[in-house]
């Protein structure tokens, strides 16, 4: 084998003489501890996988606290809700998302004594079923999810 070292054999055959068998021995489990010691120290060190790391702040690296809200806009002026809502209609109801969302970050801040920061605003169109029976069949509607950064402000200011 190669970087393996053969000890001379003795002319009786026996082998490694008792003195150095021990020191054979103790040098095996010197390199097997160090190899488990190594294995060991390797596993606990944190993971840093791809795409793991914590989301961005719009504070930076400050502590902050995190609110998501949700709102809804009715998209009006439909004849039928059958009907694909016009363009108009649908800026129309994301303004009204864009205002909720500047007004809820001023209640926010007023709340919880903090600065406020919208971080994302995500908005889609969708269909609600609005059961009952003088209840139209679905209601066109507009979301926005909004996701808030709170920064409190020191005591004492």
């Amino acid at each position: 084998m190669i970087g393996m070292r053969t000890w001379p054999r003795q002319a009786s055959g026996a082998g490694v003489q008792p003195r150095n068998r021990g020191m054979v021995m103790r040098s095996l489990l010197a390199a097997t501890v160090a190899a488990l010691v190594s294995i060991a120290a390797a596993s606990a060190q944190p993971a840093s996988l791809p795409g793991a790391e914590p989301t961005a702040s719009a504070f930076g690296p400050e502590p902050i606290i995190q609110i998501t809200t949700t709102f809804r806009a009715r998209i009006e002026d439909m004849a039928d809700a059958r009907d694909v809502p016009s363009t108009t209609a649908q800026d129309s109801a994301r303004r009204s998302l864009y205002n909720m969302a500047a007004n809820e970050c001023t209640v926010l801040a007023e709340y919880w004594k903090a600065e406020c920061r919208l971080n994302s605003l995500a908005v889609y169109v969708s269909l609600e079923s609005n059961p009952g029976p003088n209840a139209e069949s679905q209601v066109p509607s507009m979301f926005g999810t909004a996701v808030y950064e709170l920064r409190p402000q020191p005591i004492g200011r």
